[in-house]
């Protein structure tokens, strides 16, 4: 008969449990060694002190013996009833079907009597079960599970030309060489007071999880990375078993709580596909609370702070819009980023802390930030590290939930990466030639924690490319649709930053275009149209408008950035440029005039403003200030000259109205005021002759006519030779050798590289 066991302060121990427990005892003796169970003790022989069962008493069939008592020789009554016991916090953990896992808040007494509970669905378990169940004390060396049905946090992804790919070409059967063990750290003095500012934050948890719950609404139930169902199992857990320590902080139960983050985050999960995604988030909360979780919280919490209350009432009683707490925020993920690292666990929460941090420090520094660029970084070393650029294989046994969440996460770590290289003109630090773009379902968050008939009714509402058929733009459709684009960005910057010739040039940047406009006609209709006609927000929620945009300035980006290479390096015209930087601009003044998305999504306004705004508005600026600078005025110019100062003034407002603790404020200042200091010089020109106004047709030279036409780029070309001119036809006297008029305009670059030269341009320098 099987039965629990409940130690004085100790774990309440079911036996019967078939999922590993990560909360360990850690009941030691005078002397400082681990207590050894009652079998071992009084046969006075070796005990390993593994949890629920030593390895000694499951090899000698008695299981049902084996407990671990802190105080072996006193006699303890058995008379008192359970009923009478002081209140315990409770946390119920079913990973298979008939087992139950009950394990003690670090709130209850150390002084309580043991009972006995016995057991609501008695199963028989084999000494082999019993074996592959076990988990080691934190001092005890590590146990090697054998069964192969399990995935736990912690393997390396090792690849071709490793050592571990030659072990297994000359072996048959090889021990697995890709798990990496838990750093066992040593609890200082340090760590423990470290840790207890770190919680300090959880003593207003009510204002915290508020703020918490505030952004997945904004967010429509998603997040970056960490999804809506597993933070409110987070939170439940915590406040369940550990409200109490954390509102009254005290310093004895915090150090206890302390000391309890350490030993479970330096521990593995351990989980299978068919654990939920209750079971799962249930394995990081209660009893196996970790730093990772807590950093998460203090992240979305932060990231919700940018957003401003509706209510100024909420505001003023906690504190908590002042610009300083998302600062505040971003140090304790920060602190709980150090913690994890050093515990060395490598696994999809400490992924999801990295991808959440990495948000909320984008949005306090800005995209250009040094930090934000590294941190970047250290998610590209994490994912590799897991193997997620391989994609999810079959033999990874993963849940379907943990699975999708793990093509999002990379998805987003590879389109991120390519969006921040091209902004700020670097190589990518990964590429897609080594990697597996295995895109996401576009499945809502509700819809992939479901199981069986319910999941499988989900998938069935899905197009043969794994797209909704409902029409929806949600966070995954933007990830999923950009994914397929993202390569072409990076093919984009290749072409910037590599060495090619002209024909090479050409060559390639017909490749892309083909490639695009084949990906673009392969999309669902909804999709298409968010590009190709007028943005339709009739009906839709403000987060989807938000998508909506994003999606159509990126694609438009890539052709933007695509027209400024061909005029840099092969010599084409500005025609087609000027034309997708006004409809980028266009999008972006009627995208700031919302007053409903500036409300909840103000960070990336400011980034839309930033990024794509401000890299279109160069280009207008620039050209404009040429078109003026002509000495023969076109009757007909690209850009109409009031309607353009206007859309210019217009966005130089609007990149004045930014937050300056914005983390986009820097750029949007710079820009300002170099667009501001442009329509100065274009409305306040130095005296000079009166230009006539004319329309002449270019005298076309004679080896223009032999460019070469396979791009198909619709771009017409000049003379590359004649010192990399725009050539305008119908507006330039053909007279005219060079249009740059003595300007070295880098069409080419990062988009910072080339905010700075304008603001250092000499504009008062004589037109040469």
């Amino acid at each position: 008969m099987n039965h629990q066991h409940q130690p004085p302060g100790g774990q309440i121990i079911d036996l019967q449990s078939t999922a590993p427990n990560r909360a360990l005892t850690g009941k030691y003796r005078r002397n400082g060694k681990l207590q050894s169970c009652e079998p071992c003790r009084r046969s006075k022989l070796r005990c390993d002190h593994v949890v629920p069962a030593c390895g000694r008493c499951v090899r000698r069939r008695c299981v049902d013996q084996c407990i671990y008592h802190p105080n072996p020789l006193t006699q303890v009554r058995r008379s008192r009833r359970t009923s009478e016991l002081a209140p315990l916090t409770l946390v119920t953990s079913t990973i298979d079907e008939g087992s139950v896992n009950i394990v003690q808040s670090i709130e209850t007494s150390r002084t309580e009597s043991p009972s006995i509970i016995t057991s609501q669905t008695p199963l028989p378990r084999s000494t082999e079960a019993v074996t592959r169940e076990v988990h080691r004390a934190a001092s005890a060396p590590p146990l090697h599970l054998r069964d192969e049905s399990n995935n736990r946090t912690g393997r390396q992804f090792l690849g071709e030309t490793s050592y571990v790919s030659i072990f297994k070409d000359g072996l048959t059967h090889c021990a697995d060489l890709t798990y990496s063990h838990a750093q066992k750290v040593r609890l200082s003095h340090d760590r423990i007071v470290q840790g207890c500012k770190a919680l300090s934050f959880l003593k207003d948890k009510p204002s915290i999880l508020r703020m918490v719950s505030r952004w997945y609404e904004i967010c429509e139930d998603e997040g970056c990375i960490c999804i809506e169902p597993i933070m409110k199992e987070w939170l439940w857990g915590l406040g369940m078993h550990h409200g109490d320590v954390l509102r009254d902080q005290n310093p004895e139960k915090i150090r206890r709580l302390v000391d309890l983050l350490w030993r479970n985050t330096q521990t593995s999960l351990i989980f299978n596909e068919k654990t939920t995604a209750t079971q799962w988030a249930r394995l990081g909360t209660g009893p196996n609370i970790r730093w990772e979780v807590i950093g998460l919280i203090a992240a979305l919490a932060g990231q919700c702070a940018s957003t401003p209350e509706p209510s100024d009432r909420f505001s003023k009683k906690h504190d908590l819009a002042h610009p300083s707490f998302p600062r505040q925020m971003s140090e304790i993920s920060e602190a709980c980023l150090s913690f994890t690292r050093e515990c060395e666990v490598l696994g999809d929460m400490y992924a999801w802390l990295l991808m959440e941090n990495y948000c909320l420090t984008s949005m306090i520094k800005g995209e250009s930030s040094h930090t934000t660029y590294t941190q970047s970084g250290e998610i590209i070393s994490t994912v590799v590290a897991m193997g997620l650029h391989q994609g999810v294989k079959a033999e990874d046994r993963l849940p379907f939930f943990l699975a999708e969440v793990r093509k999002r996460l990379w998805a987003q770590t590879y389109s991120a990466e390519i969006g921040i290289a091209s902004f700020l003109g670097r190589p990518p630090r990964i590429s897609y030639r080594y990697c597996n773009l295995q895109p996401p379902l576009d499945l809502s968050v509700a819809q992939i924690v479901l199981e069986e008939n319910e999941l499988a009714l989900a998938l069935a509402g899905l197009d043969d490319n794994g797209y909704n058929t409902a029409g929806k733009i949600q966070r995954v459709t933007w990830t999923k649709t950009w994914l397929g684009c993202a390569p072409e960005r990076e093919a984009i910057l290749d072409m910037a930053l590599g060495q090619y010739t002209q024909d090479e040039i050409v060559r390639n940047a017909g490749d892309i275009q083909i490639r695009s406009e084949r990906y673009w006609d392969g999309l669902p209709s909804f999709i298409r149209r968010v590009r190709d006609g007028p943005l339709d927000v009739n009906g839709k929620t403000p987060t989807e408008i938000l998508y909506m945009t994003v999606m159509r300035q990126a694609f438009r980006a890539n052709d933007l950035l695509l027209q400024r290479i061909l005029i840099r390096k092969a010599g084409a015209t500005s025609e087609k440029l000027i034309h997708i930087a006004s409809s980028i601009l266009k999008d972006i003044l009627l995208m700031s005039q919302r007053h409903d998305l500036g409300a909840l999504f103000q960070t990336d306004i400011a980034a839309l403003l930033a990024v794509q705004g401000m890299r279109s508005a160069a280009v207008i600026a620039v050209e404009l200030l040429k078109q003026e600078q002509l000495p023969v005025y076109p009757k007909e110019p690209l850009l109409p000259r009031s309607q353009t100062i206007q859309d210019l003034s217009v966005f130089a407002a609007r990149l004045g109205a930014i937050d300056p603790t914005d983390g986009s404020f820097a750029i949007c200042d710079q820009g300002r005021k170099v667009i501001t200091h442009i329509l100065d010089r274009i409305l306040s020109p130095p005296a000079a002759p009166d230009r006539q106004q004319s329309y002449r047709a270019p005298t076309v030279p004679q080896d223009q006519h032999q460019q070469p036409s396979q791009m198909g780029l619709d771009v017409p070309m000049s003379d590359p030779a004649q010192g990399g001119c725009l050539h305008m036809p119908g507006v330039i006297d053909p007279t005219m050798t060079d249009l740059n008029f003595g300007i070295e305009v880098p069409f080419l670059g990062a988009d910072n590289d080339f905010m700075q030269w304008l603001e250092n341009m000499d504009w008062e320098r004589p037109v040469q």
